[in-house]
């Protein structure tokens, strides 16, 4: 990227919280938590962020179901202290019993801020509706009791057994020469132990028919996720096809349910729909958030949409339309290092074959109007139907009623 002036370097690692156990969920997120607590070279978190700060650079990191994430950017000649530190975090972290303890109660505010926010908590809620008491259905930040009850040796054993070189991918961004970064990487990440990582389990599916969830809040708006079980990134040639019914739906604020809830009728600020796939699993779903009186009017309206893009193809001015506004979002979305080493770390955990820009931009273009139709009449059935509210309702009976697709 020779048009910036900074590097990310990303280290990305395939296990998260779908790798865990029930006694242990939360600890690929604690894990985490643990790498910017001191090295042995580096011996206190505040010499690790003093350094940052003298880069001029930014660190941070990330857990998901299926993947963790370490990195840091920085102005482009920083490289080579950025590439010792981030390898030194990766490799050498101490995991402190005495910062263990400490940062337990960080993570235990951390998870009381998220569900404090109900309008990210409720896709919590919507994965725990879907999957249940299995990996992909537990909260990526685990449970009180669970962070009560992990302790410095759980990590260091996580640690052993799934920072592996098997497990390991470093992405590099930026205005970089890549020759010669990939020179410093593999030097600086060759001493990365091999080993047998835990696997991830087989996702369980077994609804048969619509499901709904409330979780009671008393809050000033009713919010809410209504999606269908779908599939996973290498489902048959079907994650673009899926992505562009997205977008037509609520992807934008030309999409459909954008003008049909909040341009015509007013009912709500935040529209949107997305899908969101994993390896071998995913899920297709809209989120809003309506005054309450509106909850019973707002679940209709989607369904009816979803109705719509189910028994009619889209037309092809709609379609050519999204299309351009898919690639332009993608194109605005990778301008900085950062955004970009996302992006082909996150592929290269779920594919194994991170596409380029361009790459993806041909897939788009080459979706056709059946495509779309046959996701949406292979996703859009009661079968596969979930709803999932927090709001101040004591049960979901007043909701399901309204299930019917």
């Amino acid at each position: 990227m020779s048009g910036v002036t900074t590097a990310t370097i990303l280290v990305m690692v395939n296990t998260g919280s779908n790798n865990e156990t029930k006694e242990k969920n939360g600890i690929s997120h604690f894990l985490e938590h643990m790498f910017f607590k001191g090295t042995q070279r580096r011996p206190t978190a505040q010499i690790i962020t003093s350094e940052v700060d003298t880069m001029g650079g930014y660190t941070n990191a990330f857990t998901s179901h299926e993947y963790t994430g370490y990195y840091l950017k920085i102005p482009h000649g920083k490289f080579d202290q950025a590439l010792d530190l981030i390898s030194d975090i990766y490799t050498n972290s101490l995991i402190a019993k005495e910062e263990v303890e400490k940062e337990r109660g960080a993570i235990m505010q951390e998870l009381r801020m998220y569900r404090d926010n109900p309008q990210r908590y409720i896709f919590d809620v919507y994965e725990d509706l879907l999957y249940g008491d299995q990996p992909a259905g537990w909260d990526v930040i685990g449970t009180p009791e669970t962070l009560k009850n992990m302790h410095a040796d759980d990590l260091r054993d996580y640690f052993l057994h799934q920072y592996t070189v098997e497990n390991t991918f470093v992405v590099v961004s930026g205005n970089i020469d890549a020759e010669s970064a990939i020179k410093k990487v593999q030097d600086a990440f060759g001493g990365i132990r091999s080993g047998n990582p835990k696997l991830r389990p087989d996702v369980k599916e077994a609804q048969q028919s619509p499901a709904s969830f409330v979780s009671y809040k008393d809050t000033d708006q009713t919010h809410l996720v209504l999606g269908v079980r779908a599939f996973g990134v290498n489902a048959d040639n079907k994650r673009v096809p899926a992505s562009v019914l997205a977008h037509i739906l609520g992807g934008s604020m030309a999409s459909r349910l954008f003008q049909e809830i909040r341009e015509k009728r007013g009912l709500a600020y935040a529209v949107h729909s997305s899908f969101d796939p994993g390896t071998t699993y995913g899920s297709f779903f809209t989120y809003t958030g309506v005054d309450h009186e509106n909850s019973e009017k707002v679940i209709p309206l989607i369904l009816e949409e979803y109705r719509k893009i189910r028994e009619e193809k889209v037309t092809q001015d709609e379609l050519d339309r999204t299309k351009e506004s898919m690639k332009g979002r993608l194109a605005l979305s990778l301008e900085g290092s950062d955004s970009l080493a996302f992006y082909v770390g996150g592929e290269e955990v779920l594919t194994g074959t991170p596409m380029t820009p361009e790459e993806v931009y041909g897939k788009i273009d080459r979706v056709t109007a059946e495509e779309v139709l046959a996701v949406a009449k292979e996703i859009f059935t009661p079968e596969r139907l979930s709803l999932a509210v927090i709001g101040p309702y004591k049960d979901k009976q007043k909701f399901d009623p309204f299930l019917k697709i």
